[in-house]
């Protein structure tokens, strides 16, 4: 990709990565992340790909300092991950993949007892989404998953975080909870300004909210650009012969077809039809063995 990846770090970053190895396979012979580089920059949303199993939950532990990297490191805000001190941590929401907690208690008990440990807790905000979603105050034991991923992101920006760090948050979720859950991701980054970090192997969700995408593969991360930057630079060829496009044009091949950047000014053949890209051929493409 021609040196995309290795841009400078900015120490203020919301989120920054750098080299970071950490975990290994059920095996125990591969490193789940393995050199892995990645930045946020303020105010984006960026979806994080990968397939099942490719890294992405120890991404997000070795983001939020919940599990320690082998090599290299991980910055909130400048911080270190493993050591960020509590005014770091108060500036970050995380929304796990499956929220187990607090069940026996009823969802306006537990919204109290958690914003009452937060001097700026956003009452407004939390009213109002808890009447657009009209979630009733019922033990979260009993409500359904859609509602509990409700009450978990409830909890994550009643504090007005700065950065948001969601683990396939609407993975278990039906098409149409998954659409009102992105909905309100996209509401609150509009309103707010949030940086958000999205995992999820749904390209579809990635398309609907984010603004930058990341793509995780066999431990690294082997594409982050805007997505914007890919739709409008970025074309599919399906080439079975020379000539081939220069290798720095090459974003990702999967046997005979190529997403190249800047297709039209790379020395193609004049009869090669350029399509294109669509986010998930792209994935399968880059994530393919």
């Amino acid at each position: 990709m021609g040196g995309r990846m290795d841009r400078p770090t900015d120490p203020a970053a919301p989120l920054a990565l750098s080299g970071v190895s950490a975990g290994y396979d059920a095996q125990h012979k591969n490193r789940v992340l393995d050199e892995v580089d990645l930045e946020l920059a303020p105010g984006t949303i960026t979806g994080l790909l990968g397939r099942n199993g490719s890294g992405k939950t120890t991404l997000i532990r070795v983001a939020l300092g919940l599990l320690r990297a082998r090599r290299g490191t991980s910055r909130l805000f400048a911080a270190d991950s493993w050591q960020s001190p509590p005014d770091v941590r108060k500036r970050i929401g995380y929304v796990p993949q499956q929220f187990a907690h607090f069940g026996w208690m009823k969802v306006d008990a537990c919204l109290a007892m958690v914003g009452s440990h937060y001097g700026d807790w956003d009452h407004a905000l939390i009213e109002e989404l808890m009447e657009k979603w009209q979630l009733e105050n019922r033990r979260i034991a009993k409500l359904s998953p859609g509602d509990q991923q409700k009450v978990a992101i409830l909890l994550a920006v009643g504090h007005r975080p700065d950065l948001l760090l969601l683990d396939e948050p609407a993975a278990s979720l039906d098409p149409a909870a998954r659409r009102d859950l992105l909905k309100a991701l996209v509401e609150l980054n509009a309103d707010r300004g949030q940086t958000v970090l999205l995992s999820s192997h749904i390209t579809s969700d990635i398309e609907r909210v984010a603004s930058h995408i990341a793509i995780l593969h066999r431990g690294r991360i082997v594409c982050h650009e805007a997505l914007d930057e890919i739709k409008d630079r970025v074309g599919m060829v399906t080439l079975s012969e020379p000539p081939w496009p220069p290798a720095d044009n090459v974003l990702a091949s999967h046997r005979d077809r190529h997403w190249i950047w800047n297709p039209d000014t790379c020395g193609l053949a004049a009869d090669v039809r350029v399509e294109p890209v669509v986010l998930e051929d792209l994935f399968v493409g880059v994530t393919s063995p």
